[in-house]
Formats: C-alpha cells, sequence, structure tokens
C-alpha cells in the first residue's frame, strides 16, 4: 500500500478520501455539519469545524492541516473517534471487554500501577476497591494489558468511573486502519508526556526562521504576512521531534489573543506542521466561539487586573521568543517517513529504550466503520495540565529535584 505524507500526518490513503469516507460515517455518529472556518480569520492556514450537537463531550470539533481536505479530514475523524469513545461502554460490555478487580489483584497478575497511570494531584488510592478495566492489546509482547476504564470512554459512564484520573482525549484517535490510528494515539499521549516536563521546567529551543523546510515556512509566512507574530520552539526529546508554537496578536492587549498549538511525530517536519496549524486552529476556534473551555479561560483572564493581565501577556510571550538557545530546523533529528505500521515498530522500540516498556493499545467495537478507532494508553507518561492535574512518578521525582535545587 503506497504511503502518502500529508503536511501533518503519514497515511495510506489521500486525505480527500479520507474526508469524502469520513462524512457519512461521522452523520451516521451525530454529526450535522462540517464548515471551513479558515477564513473567519485573515491567515489562510485551512481549518475545518464539525459539528455533534448532541455531544456528551466535545460539541464542535476541529480539524487542520496543509490543506482544506486534510482539516476537513481531521475536523470529522476526530467527531468521529470522540463519538464512539462517547458510545462503545455498552458494545464493549458485551463484547466482553470489561472486567471489574482491585488494582492490587490487577498488579499481582503483572498489570500497570495505579501510580503509573498519573492520578489526580492529592487523590485517595484505594488498591483494594474493585475498578472496571478494559482488556487491551500490548503492543509489544502482544499480550493482555488492563486499562482503567476510565481512561478509555469518554465520558467514562457513572457506573464505570474510578474517579482517579478523569476523562480526556489523550491517546484517542482513528485512521483508515489500526496500524494509522494506533501511530497517531501514540504521537498524542509522547506529545503530552514532554509537555508535561515543559511546565516544569522549561527545555525547548528556539527554531531559527531561516531555513525552514516549505511546509512549516509556507505556514510560518502566512502567519507574518497577517501581521501576527509567530515562534516556534523545539522540545528535544529522545522519542521523536517535539514542537511547541505561539501565534500573538499585538492588535490585542487580552492574552486570549495568543494562541498556542503543539505537534509531535518521528518526523520533524510532520510534528512541525501539527504545532503551527494548531496555533492557527487554535486561534480560529477562539473566533469562532466555538472551544469548549472558552468561558473558563476567559473568566479566569477576567479575574486578573489589568495589570495581571498585561503580565500575564508578557511573560507569555516572553517564554516563547526567548533566543538563548537556538537550533536551525536541519539539525534537528528526525525520521524518514514510511508507511504506518513502520513508523509506529520504530516509535515502539524507542519507547522501550526509554523505559515505556509497555504500550497498551484499546480497539473499540467496530462502530465506525470502515475506520478505526483505538486508545493508546502508556504506563510511566505522564499527563500534566494545569486542568487535568494529573501526576505520575516520573514526573513528581522531577519536580523533588527541582525543590532541591
Amino acid at each position: 500500500m503506497p504511503v502518502r505524507v500529508h503536511g501533518s500526518s503519514v497515511r495510506t490513503v489521500l486525505a480527500a478520501v479520507t474526508a469524502r469516507r469520513a462524512w457519512p460515517v461521522a452523520r451516521r455518529l451525530g454529526v450535522t455539519r462540517c464548515a471551513e472556518t479558515t477564513w473567519l480569520d485573515r491567515i489562510g492556514i485551512p481549518v475545518h469545524a464539525a459539528t455533534r450537537p448532541d455531544a456528551a463531550a466535545v460539541i464542535v470539533t476541529a480539524g487542520k492541516g496543509g490543506t482544506a481536505d486534510e482539516s476537513r479530514a481531521g475536523a470529522l475523524m476526530e467527531a468521529v473517534e470522540q463519538a464512539v469513545a462517547e458510545r462503545s461502554a455498552s458494545a464493549a460490555a458485551e463484547r466482553g471487554d470489561l472486567r471489574w478487580a482491585t488494582p492490587r489483584a490487577v498488579v499481582a497478575e503483572g498489570g500497570p500501577t495505579l501510580g503509573s497511570l498519573c492520578p489526580v494531584l492529592g487523590r485517595e488510592l484505594d488498591v483494594d476497591h474493585e475498578i472496571a478495566w478494559v482488556r487491551s492489546e500490548e503492543l509489544n509482547s502482544g499480550t493482555e494489558i488492563p486499562v482503567p476504564a476510565e481512561l478509555a470512554f469518554l465520558p467514562c459512564p457513572d457506573d464505570l468511573y474510578a474517579g482517579f484520573w478523569g476523562s480526556t482525549t489523550t491517546g484517542l484517535a482513528s485512521g483508515n486502519d489500526v496500524d494509522e490510528a494506533a501511530l497517531h494515539g501514540l504521537c498524542e499521549v509522547l506529545e503530552r508526556d514532554a509537555l508535561s516536563f515543559e511546565t516544569l521546567r522549561p527545555s525547548s529551543v528556539l527554531v531559527k526562521e531561516e531555513k525552514l523546510p516549505p511546509g512549516p515556512a509556507e505556514m510560518a509566512g502566512r502567519i507574518r504576512a497577517a501581521g501576527l507574530r509567530v515562534w516556534l520552539r523545539w522540545i528535544p526529546s529522545p522519542l521523536g521531534a517535539c514542537f511547541s508554537c505561539l501565534i500573538a496578536d499585538d492588535d490585542l492587549a487580552s492574552p486570549l489573543a495568543c494562541n498556542g498549538g503543539y505537534g509531535f511525530h518521528p518526523v520533524a517536519v510532520i510534528a512541525a506542521v501539527r504545532a503551527l496549524s494548531e496555533a492557527a486552529q487554535s486561534r480560529l476556534t477562539f473566533i469562532q466561539g466555538a472551544r469548549d473551555d472558552l468561558d473558563e479561560t476567559a473568566a479566569f483572564i477576567s479575574s486578573l487586573s489589568v495589570g495581571g493581565r498585561e503580565r500575564y501577556r508578557t511573560e507569555l510571550v516572553s517564554g516563547f521568543a526567548r533566543a538563548d538557545e537556538t537550533a536551525l530546523f536541519d539539525d534537528i533529528p528526525t525520521s524518514e517517513p514510511a508507511a504506518p505500521r513502520a513508523m509506529l515498530d520504530d516509535l515502539l522500540a524507542r519507547c522501550r529504550s526509554h523505559g515505556f516498556e509497555r504500550v497498551g493499545l484499546y480497539r473499540y467495537p467496530p462502530l465506525a466503520r470502515p475506520f478505526a478507532v483505538v486508545r493508546v494508553s502508556v504506563p510511566f507518561a505522564e499527563h500534566f495540565t494545569q486542568a487535568t492535574r494529573r501526576v505520575g512518578p516520573r514526573l513528581a521525582a522531577a519536580a523533588g529535584r527541582v525543590a532541591a535545587s
């Protein structure tokens, strides 16, 4: 099967074909509209928004990319995967995917500890209380690995909810086949792991504007041509290329006019395109008023004094603009594009070499045929954000070292 390198991914099928196939599936799962929102802004990086009015979690999902086909496919596939994660609990039970067991019993069988899955900071854990688990495949060995139902379903039904972690979309992914989906999901998990440590002690390096590859260069050029400032930063990782990006609109004083994006992938140019296009998507989603956390974010900004808002914005921009360390894009390690299976195998090998010995893959019931929808879980991969406040042993140990230094 030919490998197709899109701006923001490696796929086995053209983005236009994926988008065409995804529309009837998305409609079946409750999507009523998929509209291009690119020109609500002045940048021109393609963004689409899919609307699923009856969604239990995220009503509007956005997609971005180097072309309109990519962004439309992304918006639809994200809506599809979230709908599947939302609707799969009963089908999973009927299929025999669920089991109830105490965390102590799971560990005795060789399963993951509660702490390795990064519980919410300060949450009291009871290892002798039975919770629901889903039977997942461990990708390195082909054996079974249990993953808490709370980390599989979105939102997790009350009767399966343990209350240790909360439900997020990290590791939730879809694709034209399982390999595509698994690669995308694993990249998301490793991105969140890298960003967790970045919040503790920043290690990123400013990427110089000169000599960017064509895809990132075009996107950065569009952003600057729109009268906006943009910075791309590389977060060194032995697992792959990770980038963060910030777009700042100096015409607006509010920190809401500073929008970030992130990307991780073995292929550095794909990771960079993801970060740049996600920052543009984030800005557009605020303009559209479609972010589910918009009210919460706006309330936080409004709670600050005028001086507090100015300091918050200044610190945010200066953190991305700092140039104490810089790198040319050509100096950033990268892999060559390959078929999703080959790239997944290579990434799994890197995980094994750097302490992530087990990678769980849960295949949801086939509610989205012909697409595969999966959830990737990696014990000991960190998952901290200001919203989730989930901390595992590696981040806790690093925080201890920072505090002692």
